[in-house]
């Protein structure tokens, strides 16, 4: 792991969010094995804030990701100031502010949905990260366990430099932190909806004609978001802000054709059984994972107190 990587990770965050990289890992998950549950109810969704499942109880809160790498944060300052040196304490809180609503609007199964999105933004997919701070190349040597050819670091002035850096130190003691409000942390990657589950097939269907009769052709709403043609790649986590007038026309129907369609709410009625079926059959191992992730948490709040592991 290198020192832009591990002075990005708020940052690495919110791109991820932002790009079709951050629900592209998703798209071909583990579906379930035991035919397709039965639906309840199918809400009218309109809003992003209307949308809510039985999953999202048991994902990794926003404060708890936080916790976690305030931690792992803590235990490489201090490891750091053993060589006489310091790293500043990066600042996590706006990368994960946002993080539940954001990943609410991104979907394999319905791909893009903010109607409270500007128009001008199409499908949104631009990167917040920023460029990591300027490190000396003594901090860089104990912080990453390398230098800046990438050449391993086993000694600086002297004294030892642990295996991957104080940053290894530190992921060691509390484990990397997982991505907030995210499903695909949970054990076997968390509930997936199969691409063939007859009910968003139908809703796909109706969705798809919809946008060819506003001269658009696409057989779901994740293709017209996953779209290569509205994405400019230049580096990693950089993509274009550019919002081409036709990805703007493609993204203003595709937000058209779900609301007169209700596609959003047939595919939180599928979502919802598909949770159901998931926690039912994960009962033991998703009881495991809090109390792994409780136990996580309480030794990252005294690491915090303590100012960090010894280095």
């Amino acid at each position: 792991m290198s020192i832009k990587t591990a002075s990005m990770n708020a940052a690495r965050y919110a791109a991820v969010l932002a790009t079709v990289i951050s629900v592209a890992s998703c798209a071909h998950g583990r579906a379930e094995q035991h035919g397709s549950p039965p639906l309840g109810p199918v809400p009218v969704i309109t809003s992003v804030d209307q949308i809510a499942l039985p999953i999202d109880s048991y994902e990794v809160t926003v404060e708890q990701t936080r916790t976690l790498f305030r931690a792992s944060t803590a235990v490489a300052q201090r490891c750091v100031r053993g060589y006489g040196l310091s790293y500043p304490a990066p600042q996590w809180g706006a990368a994960f502010s946002d993080t539940p609503r954001e990943l609410k609007k991104r979907s394999v199964v319905y791909g893009f949905f903010d109607p409270s999105a500007p128009q001008s933004k199409g499908y949104d997919a631009v990167s917040r990260s920023s460029a990591p701070p300027a490190v000396s190349d003594g901090v860089l040597a104990v912080l990453d366990g390398v230098d800046r050819a990438n050449k391993p670091v086993t000694v600086y002035d002297g004294k030892a430099v642990p295996d991957h850096g104080c940053l290894g130190r530190g992921r060691a003691e509390v484990g990397d932190p997982p991505m907030p409000a995210d499903s695909n942390q949970l054990p076997d990657g968390g509930p997936k909806v199969p691409a063939t589950d007859p009910r968003m097939v139908g809703a796909n269907a109706k969705w798809s004609r919809c946008m060819k009769s506003k001269g658009f052709s696409y057989g779901s709403p994740w293709a017209a978001y996953a779209d290569p043609k509205w994405r400019s790649f230049s580096g990693p986590g950089a993509v274009s802000r550019t919002h081409s007038p036709a990805e703007i026309a493609t993204a203003t129907a595709d937000l058209d054709c779900k609301l007169s369609t209700n596609l959003m709410g047939v595919a939180v009625a599928v979502e919802t059984a598909y949770d159901k079926q998931y926690i039912d059959s994960h009962t033991a191992a998703l009881s495991a994972f809090r109390r792994s992730l409780d136990d996580r948490l309480a030794k990252a709040r005294r690491l915090i107190a303590s100012g960090g592991a010894d280095a």
